[in-house]
Formats: C-alpha cells, sequence, structure tokens
C-alpha cells in the first residue's frame, strides 16, 4: 500500500472505493508506504522480504490466520499476488471463506493454475488479460477515475509531440518505442518523444542503461528525451500536453492505455487487447493488424475531424467498460455474491 509506488499506487485508490460498500476492510499488504485510508480500512504489512521466502512466509501465515481468527469476514480478495493467494487458498477453500484474486498477466504460472482450482473465480480486466478461461474468470474491465484522468476539450493536430509513460522494464519494448519515433520521424522532422518511468526494479536497470546509451545520440540532438518516474497524481495533466500516446507492451490490457484513451489523445499501440476493444487507425480496414510503424504512418495522414471522430468513440467505449466507479460496481458484485461464477 503506497500512493507513490510506480506499479501499485492505484491499490490505495481501490480499496478507498470498496470500504463504501463493506463495514469492514482489512488490508494484508507486503509493504507500507505514503497512504490514507477511511476509518473502516485496517492496513497490516507482514513485511515480505525478497530472498527470505522462509522467514516471510511465517510472517505472512502469522499475519493472515491472526485476522480471520479475530473478524468474520465474508470474502477474501487478493490483488496481483497469485503466490499469497495460493498460500491461503486451502484455509479459505475449507473454512468456506470466498476468495477472489484479482490476476491480470498474461504469464500461466505455477501458483496460478494451483490456486484456481481452489478459488472462488479469478477476476481480470479482459478476456485475454487471464491466461485461464472457463466459468470462474471474470474480465470486469480497468478501473480508471475519469474524474483524475479527464478528457481533452479538443484535438488539434498536427502530431508531433509523442509521449510513453511506464514502467522501464524489458517487457515494455522501449527499443521498440524508440524506433518507431524515429521511422515516423524521417518522414516528420518535428516529431519527438518523451518517454517517462523508471526500472520497476534493480535487476532492470541495466537494461535501462543500456537502452539509453544506445540512443545517446538522439537524446543529444533533442527529439528523444528520458524522464524518470513521475507520480501518479501528476499523469493526468501530464497526457493531455502531447499530442499522441506510443506504446509496445504485446500482454494484458495496459492501464496506461485506457488513461490515455479517456484523457483524449490518440494512441498507437499492438496491444491485442487494446485493439480487440477500441480497433486501430486503420478505420478503412478494421479487421487488419499493422505493425506499430505501420498504424502511425495511418494515424498521422488523417485530419483533424476523422481523428476527433475516433477519440470520441475510444471515449465512450472506455467510460462504459474501463471506468471506476463500474467497476466497482461489478467488483463489490462479484466479492458479495450478486454474480454467477
Amino acid at each position: 500500500m503506497d500512493e507513490k509506488h510506480q506499479v501499485f499506487s492505484h491499490q490505495v485508490e481501490v480499496v478507498n472505493n470498496l470500504s463504501k460498500y463493506f463495514d469492514q476492510i482489512s488490508v494484508l499488504t507486503g509493504q507500507i508506504g505514503n497512504y490514507s485510508v477511511p476509518e473502516n480500512v485496517k492496513v497490516i504489512s507482514y513485511q515480505w522480504i525478497e530472498g527470505k521466502r522462509i522467514i516471510s512466509l511465517i510472517k505472512f501465515y502469522k499475519v493472515f490466520l491472526n485476522a480471520i481468527l479475530r473478524n468474520k469476514f465474508t470474502s477474501v480478495f487478493s490483488h496481483m499476488t497469485s503466490v499469497q493467494s495460493t498460500l491461503i487458498a486451502p484455509i479459505t477453500k475449507i473454512i468456506r471463506l470466498r476468495h477472489f484474486l484479482w490476476y491480470a498477466h498474461t504469464s500461466n504460472n505455477f501458483y496460478l493454475r494451483t490456486s484456481s482450482l481452489l478459488l472462488d473465480g479469478i477476476i481480470t480486466s479482459t478476456p485475454g488479460s487471464c491466461p485461464i478461461s472457463g466459468k470462474k474468470v471474470y474480465p470486469i474491465g480497468q478501473a480508471i477515475d475519469s474524474k483524475k484522468f479527464s478528457k481533452k476539450d479538443n484535438f488539434k493536430g498536427p502530431i508531433s509531440r509523442l509521449i510513453h509513460i511506464g514502467r522501464f522494464d524489458p517487457a515494455k519494448k522501449i527499443d521498440v518505442i524508440i524506433e518507431t519515433a524515429r521511422k515516423l520521424k524521417s518522414n516528420n522532422s518535428k516529431i519527438t518523444l518523451e518517454i517517462i518511468g523508471s526500472p520497476s526494479s534493480k535487476k532492470y536497470e541495466n537494461f535501462s542503461k543500456a537502452i539509453k546509451n544506445d540512443v545517446i545520440e538522439d537524446t543529444k540532438n533533442g527529439w528523444l528525451k528520458f524522464t524518470p518516474s513521475i507520480s501518479r497524481e501528476s499523469i493526468p495533466d501530464t497526457i493531455k500536453t502531447y499530442d499522441c500516446f506510443l506504446h509496445s507492451f504485446e500482454g494484458s490490457l495496459d492501464k496506461a492505455l485506457v488513461e490515455a484513451t479517456l484523457s483524449g489523445i490518440p494512441v498507437l499501440t499492438i496491444n491485442s487487447e487494446y485493439r480487440k476493444i477500441f480497433g486501430n487507425w486503420d478505420l478503412s480496414n478494421p479487421g487488419s493488424n499493422p505493425t506499430l510503424e505501420q498504424e502511425g504512418q495511418l494515424l498521422l495522414k488523417l485530419n483533424d475531424q476523422i481523428i476527433m471522430k475516433e477519440i470520441n468513440r475510444r471515449y465512450c467505449i472506455a467510460i462504459a467498460e474501463h471506468e471506476l466507479v463500474g467497476w466497482i460496481n461489478r467488483l463489490v458484485g462479484i466479492l458479495k455474491g450478486q454474480a454467477k461464477v
């Protein structure tokens, strides 16, 4: 629980919204940072330490068992914690405590496969954002607050200032993003790209340094800029100062894509889950599957009126399927047993 965390800062927002629908919520978390929660929310850290699994497991079990013995819970919601979910799944199954796991990742690991046999359900963003399918899987969209990620009043070309916001990790294919921007720049000299984000862990710091070393000339020339991760509160206003969001992650539906869509700027991505929902910029042939560069070239050829129309269409879809209020309502219905598994 940390409002400043680059990846999981939104968890505090989820907890605070869930607190409106439950008398009491206990949050068990591996680490505690900065957060503010209502009086009916209790946050407990089991102090998970990387590299010290046995000690961490003992602490986790002690905290969990103490929590369920002292409180009368109606459900357990594990958020992107397939390991911990697997550890407690036999217990929740035996005592008949409803247990759901939020999992929005395409990796089909051992813990997910194991826990899915004992869980009441797996909640995810889209069908393709979870490697497991079946009646136990609930696709409920992403949870983006449209009051924070509000739409720009209008779009005005030409497109020149590109932005990418996200973790500086190999999965995000930062090198592909840079190369795509470079190719688009060959036809439009005014194109610039800013990449905002930091490595999610120390093991990716060398990757980040290697990428930056490879493009030193581009940064010296001024068209490419790297900025460390910024606070989540700063992202909405930052996105709206750019002309287009560039993205190359191919796994599950990335929150950043929906945030950019709600912000009212064009999105360029090869993410298949995004394209299934929102389409691509080959508007005359919606069934096509253009590369990132091809989609960029298609977008740059469109006039402002057509781009604005497509932005509005995608915005309406994002509001209907991925807005925070609707997401919370769908989640609460599942946790309270008001939706069929």
